[in-house]
């Protein structure tokens, strides 16, 4: 008797076990459970990139702001004469320049050193950070996405006249002090440049639209020489002599070519608004003063 009780006892406590135990997933619910979590990657992902893409302007922009900051030090210490900007710097030797490296050399693209070594870069001493020269939005090898406006202190080192200063371009004001600069809440100073364009520190403008170095022939607007950068949402970090510095959204086609197609030198259109834009904050006709 006792046995069949305990015999009893067992079943129904195994029954009880069996029931309590949880039940498995059916493969319907996983395959809902895992449309549920694809949709929710899905929406979540482009708010994710937006707020990378947010924090790259954030600190693109800090660092543009440190880079103007360390160019006006620099004048306060020099009597207002603003640092050298090479026109061209290979095969020219060790000189001080506002920055060193050229990014189309390879062995300059991967070399920190240059940005951070005051003989070289005049602007280390006043930031020693080789961080602000390049933006964290540049995923290129380039430890540099910086360049300034042809138009601040042009030099060419070995003799010689600067590119974009001759010719047409003779009518629009060169700066070589600061007190030089009319608008400085116009005219720009640095900017991020794109990766396949970038090479020396000095970002070209030719204000005379002849499509030559040396400013002569016939006019024929527009033509880009070298490109702003597109690395926040197809905008550039520009920084102007004033201080301020501001994101510039741009427009043209001829502009945002995919990465690898930039064609330096090259005829865009005679509507082009980015390159109005730029050599509308590039200088002014000297007459304008």
């Amino acid at each position: 008797m006792m046995k069949q009780q305990f015999n009893h006892l067992c079943s129904v406590l195994s029954r009880k076990a069996h029931r309590a135990a949880p039940a498995g997933f059916t493969l319907i619910e996983l395959l809902v459970v895992m449309a549920i979590i694809s949709i929710l990657t899905a929406m979540l992902l482009p708010a994710l990139g937006r707020v990378k893409q947010k924090a790259w302007g954030t600190a693109c922009q800090n660092n543009m702001r440190q880079l103007v900051m360390a160019w006006m030090n620099y004048a306060d210490d020099y009597q207002g004469n603003l640092p050298s900007n090479a026109d061209g710097q290979d095969g020219m030797g060790i000189f001080t320049n506002w920055v060193a490296g050229t990014m189309s050399k390879p062995m300059d693209q991967t070399n920190a050193t240059l940005l951070t070594d005051p003989r070289q870069s005049s602007m280390a001493y006043y930031n020693p950070s080789a961080k602000i020269y390049k933006c964290p939005a540049d995923k290129s090898i380039n430890v540099r996405s910086v360049a300034m406006n042809c138009r601040m202190n042009p030099t060419r080192i070995g003799g010689g006249e600067p590119a974009f200063t001759q010719g047409g371009n003779k009518v629009y004001k060169t700066f070589f002090k600061i007190d030089d600069i009319r608008y400085p809440t116009r005219i720009f100073v640095i900017l991020d440049e794109r990766s396949d364009s970038i090479n020396d520190g000095f970002f070209g403008v030719d204000m005379s639209n002849t499509g030559e170095l040396n400013g002569e022939g016939s006019v024929k607007p527009y033509w880009i020489v070298d490109y702003p950068a597109t690395f926040h949402s197809q905008s550039a970090n520009v920084s102007f002599a004033d201080g301020h510095v501001e994101f510039h959204k741009w427009v043209q086609p001829t502009t945002l070519v995919p990465k690898g197609q930039a064609r330096p030198g090259s005829w865009t259109c005679s509507d082009d608004k980015d390159i109005q834009w730029i050599q509308e904050h590039c200088t002014y006709r000297i007459q304008n003063e």
